[in-house]
């Protein structure tokens, strides 16, 4: 059920979500900016019989304020536990919010959160601040010249998806830099249970996948699997941070939870594994082609090469140019390396 839709216009973009229903007290925000380079993430509510539990917050404090918004709609009552599946930042920025909000309010997240943030967290938000204004006027020039990324004359749905990118870079640059980044008070390493009444809210960590340390949100009652960036829609993120023969893995004991609606941490609430095993596929294919070419010896630069993941591609991306590029960025890219890494030193 969709109950309405939340934007806030600027220029020529509007960024947003719509809101689902998916159970009795139990709302899914889904994101309704366009596939793209930079992200925001969908968000759970979770509204029980005398507080509320929140799933993950934004990229930046105005995108999670307009998320609370939405929420103070639907309820009055006091959000108790705001739920961090992993550390990256358009997952947990918004934190002040809840706090500012609801000064009661606890932060759940992983255990290996702190060291995560304190070094590769701390590291990518330095780089994104320094070299967020030129990734702005690349794209600013793309669109001024008709030229895409690629080289090739832009398409319509790079246009909007460039806006898009430039809307969420100058968001988070206007708001990051400044904000303070607000740590798990309960860490967990493997499961959590909080219990509301008859409803059971299972906190599980399943083994490394996107980052290592990635939490998913389990409603057995209600069937209802809240993923976080262990699925993303349309393009997997794989990224920098991820494992990949562990992300497949992990993937696979997802798979095991008999699930009738999915949140992804982006893109469209799921009703099958479908997409969940075409991901699996995909990384079991990337990470069987990386051992491979270490096998023959072969340094990063050269697999980076002989790996051919055209066939693994084509059911994510099919025709489009702008799906190619996120593709090549977020998998290719940033996946053979990542996949490379672990074949030398696999995740414990």
């Amino acid at each position: 059920m969709i109950l309405f839709l939340c934007v806030l216009a600027k220029a020529s973009f509007a960024a947003g979500f719509t809101l689902h229903q998916l159970a009795d007290g139990i709302y899914a925000t889904e994101r309704t900016e366009p596939a793209g380079l930079m992200f925001d993430a969908n968000n759970v509510f979770i509204i029980n019989e005398a507080d509320v539990i929140v799933v993950d917050s934004n990229i930046s404090p105005d995108s999670s304020k307009e998320v609370l918004a939405a929420l103070r709609k639907l309820t009055n009552k006091p959000v108790r536990y705001v739920i961090n599946t992993h550390w990256h930042e358009d997952h947990i920025l918004g934190n002040s919010v809840w706090r500012d909000a609801y000064p009661g309010v606890e932060f759940i997240g992983h255990v290996q959160t702190h060291d995560d943030l304190t070094t590769t967290g701390a590291s990518n938000r330095k780089s994104l601040l320094e070299s967020g204004a030129d990734g702005v006027a690349s794209l600013r020039e793309a669109i001024r010249s008709k030229v895409g990324l690629a080289g090739t004359p832009l398409t319509e749905e790079e246009r909007i998806s460039h806006e898009s990118d430039i809307f969420l870079v100058e968001r988070y640059l206007k708001e990051a830099g400044a904000l303070p980044i607000i740590e798990p008070d309960i860490a967990l390493d493997s499961e959590l249970v909080l219990q509301r009444g008859q409803r059971r809210i299972d906190i599980r960590f399943l083994g490394a996948a996107h980052t290592r340390s990635d939490l998913v949100v389990w409603l057995p009652n209600e069937k209802i699997l809240i993923a976080g960036d262990l699925l993303v829609w349309p393009i997997p993120l794989v990224g920098s941070t991820s494992y990949p023969a562990a992300y497949a893995e992990t993937l696979k004991k997802l798979s095991a939870l008999p699930a009738t609606s999915i949140v992804p941490g982006h893109g469209p609430v799921f009703h099958d594994d479908h997409y969940l095993r075409q991901m699996i596929v995909l990384l079991d294919g990337l990470t069987a082609q990386v051992k491979a070419a270490k096998a023959r010896g072969e340094t990063l630069e050269q697999a980076a090469k002989s790996v051919d993941l055209s066939a693994l591609r084509q059911p994510f991306v099919g025709d489009s140019i702008l799906l190619k590029i996120i593709f090549n960025m977020y998998v290719k890219s940033s996946g053979i390396a990542a996949a490379y890494q672990e074949a030398a030193a696999p995740v414990k």
